[in-house]
């Protein structure tokens, strides 16, 4: 993953012929994969419990992962077909055919249920999932197609968002359905009851429903009209894992989504155990998948507005550091030993909302990462690789249940323990490759925790090409709050001292920051690597001041950037830094940080003037900066 995110997004529609998050083919795409994440879960939660009842309670655990199992492996089998259609076709195209099988497929279904043959039903939930996987890549890959490029993240967190709520209508449903399908008779064997009809309404119903708003999707255009279908599976997986595999950052985000896959899959089936161990009935399933469902909506529409527009890939961090502690005070919640409105169920419920909500986090960034910067002719193919990883994922954390639960005989709690030690490497991993996003995310928390910050005349930064940005010199959280707040990626002119400290250094390096020290040759040198970061077409922050102001004003400025404008023909942006005066970071009092703050919230302005042209001299500068901070 690379924190750079402001290529132009992988889509083969003109930009002015996408939309918005209101317009008639998004809301139709939100709609359809809602209600075929309804039926996904309503059916396959139809069939486990049936399945436990007909193995026997002693092979839960094999019941829940060949259900998943059955669903899952068509996404790995079907991952180069699945690419295939993605590029070929009309993603509207694949979407609707999807959507007719889907209708099909539910009808057999319905049928398998009332045969009462296991192996059928497991059939039908294999068919699922085949449906399912040749869905996945046209529906993400139609999203840069149909939304505007800086709506991508927002229209990731709605697609999570109404998925997970669709995952929790399917799956609470599946499991009030079972309740009015399956009856034991005086023989102690199992019946279909005469209320089924209404099972069979309520899957048919939805299928139905969801091919309509399919047909709201105005038509798309094919990405690669020439490509050829991969008659060879096997090899075209192979080779789309090689086009994956070139470009590292997407292999990266591709892993990310695996992780978090194979996480849903495990707590999903233990969560299933837990209720088993409480002593609960089947309908308490669904209520407790409801708790964690519904906090990783919450969480994916947080990811969506926090992302502010923009692929945010620091809150990733948050997110697998929420994982990684829900998961572990799951295991620290006492057994509430069946008495549901007990301290320990409630607890138990409100970890499991914060699990859920911290993958929502995790994972919406990543995917809009990879929808936003897959190579427009093969876009299909890099999420069909993608979605292989996913799905290899799930079958391994299926595989890994079974081990858990059957032969080391560990209990759900000792499972979420293992899941949250487990999450702990890949929080490491993430903060070790983005520095730079997850200090700006935490800032960014900080900033509109303790701060209220409003920018004015951000359209006089150039949109592209170079520039000098000059501000006067508050506190110590000044250049961060430039970094955060700048429209582009800022490099941050600052004294080398600082990078003796290796956690500063680290995020340092990864902002691209410029170092700078008394002494003539240092100088020389610093200047001469911001003049060659401004010819390239970089943006460049100083403080020209030189150090923090000890009286709250504008100070005098040291000329030495004005060498930095030699043959960059670039302009300088003044911008004044206002309200910061008084924080804890500032001098005010004489010191600094060793003060309680004033007030709570410090209201920031960051004013960013018209830029100056080849300036005659650092005084003229220091006056238009000085002068913004007079404006009201």
């Amino acid at each position: 993953m690379s924190s750079e995110t402001s290529q132009t997004p992988a889509t083969s529609v003109p930009a002015d012929a996408r939309g918005g998050l209101w317009s008639r083919s998004f809301l139709g795409l939100l709609v359809t994969q809602a209600l075929g994440a309804v039926n996904d879960n309503m059916f396959r939660w139809l069939v486990v419990p049936i399945s436990k009842d007909l193995i026997g309670e002693e092979n839960v655990a094999v019941a829940l992962s060949a259900g998943l199992a059955c669903f899952v492996l068509p996404y790995i089998l079907l991952a180069a077909p699945a690419g295939y259609l993605a590029d070929r076709f009309s993603k509207r195209s694949v979407i609707v055919g999807c959507k007719v099988a889907e209708v099909v497929i539910m009808a057999l279904g319905v049928a398998a249920i009332l045969v009462g043959n296991l192996y059928l039903m497991f059939a039908i939930v294999a068919l699922m999932g085949m449906q399912s996987a040749l869905f996945g890549p046209s529906k993400l890959g139609s999203i840069p197609e149909i939304v505007r490029s800086d709506r991508i993240s927002a229209a990731n967190g709605l697609i999570g968002m109404t998925t997970v709520v669709a995952v929790v209508v399917g799956s609470v449903s599946g499991n009030l359905l079972y309740g009015c399908t399956t009856l034991t008779g005086p023989d102690g064997a199992l019946h279909v009851a005469p209320t089924w009809w209404g099972a069979a309404l309520a899957l048919l119903g939805v299928a139905v429903a969801g091919l309509s708003a399919s047909l709201l999707i105005a038509r798309l255009r094919s990405a690669d009209p020439q490509r050829a279908f991969p008659f060879n599976a096997a090899g075209q997986t192979v080779r789309d894992l090689g086009l994956l595999w070139s470009h590292r950052p997407l292999l990266r985000a591709a892993l990310g989504c695996a992780a978090f896959w194979a996480l849903g899959a495990l707590a999903q089936m233990n969560i299933d155990v837990s209720v088993r161990e409480l002593g609960a009935g089947q309908a308490d399933v669904g209520i407790w998948l409801a708790v964690l469902s519904l906090g990783v909506g919450v969480g994916s529409v947080l990811a969506g507005i926090w992302s502010a527009g923009r692929v945010e890939l620091g809150i990733v961090s948050l997110g697998a550091a929420g994982i990684a502690v829900s998961a572990m005070l799951l295991f620290a919640v006492p057994q509430p030993e069946g008495n549901m409105l007990s301290a320990a169920y409630f607890w138990s419920c409100v970890w499991l909302f914060m699990l859920g909500a911290s993958a929502g986090l995790y994972n919406i960034p990543i995917q809009a990462f990879l929808q936003h910067r897959s190579p427009e002719k093969s876009i299909g193919s890099i999420l069909a690789a993608s979605n292989f990883l996913a799905f290899s994922a799930m079958l391994g954390a299926a595989g890994l249940f079974w081990l858990s639960n059957t032969v080391l005989g560990l209990s759900a709690r000792q499972i979420f323990l293992l899941l949250g030690i487990g999450t702990v490497p890949v929080f490491l991993y993430v903060v070790w490759l983005l520095p730079g996003p997850t200090l700006r995310f935490l800032v960014w928390l900080l900033s509109h925790t303790i701060y209220r910050v409003r920018v004015r005349g951000g359209k006089n930064v150039p949109r592209q090409g170079g520039a000098l940005l000059v501000a006067n010199h508050l506190s110590w959280l000044d250049g961060v709050l430039l970094i955060l707040y700048s429209p582009r990626p800022l490099r941050m002119v600052v004294f080398a001292d600082y990078l003796d400290k290796w956690w500063f250094r680290w995020f340092a390096k990864d902002l691209g920051a410029i170092p700078i020290k008394p002494g003539k040759r240092s100088v020389v040198r610093s200047i001469e690597t911001a003049r060659e970061a401004l010819r390239e077409g970089d943006l460049v922050g100083i403080f020209p001041e030189g150090r923090l102001t000890r009286t709250g004003h504008v100070e005098e400025f040291r000329p030495g950037f004005l060498a930095m404008l030699k043959d960059a023909d670039v302009p300088v942006v003044p911008i004044h830094l206002g309200g910061l005066w008084g924080s804890i970071f500032s001098y005010e009092r004489g010191k600094l940080l060793w003060k309680w703050p004033r007030r709570w919230p410090y209201r920031i302005s960051i004013v960013i003037g018209p830029p100056i042209d080849k300036p005659a001299d650092a005084e003229q500068v220091r006056r238009a900066v000085a002068s913004l901070g007079d404006q009201p």
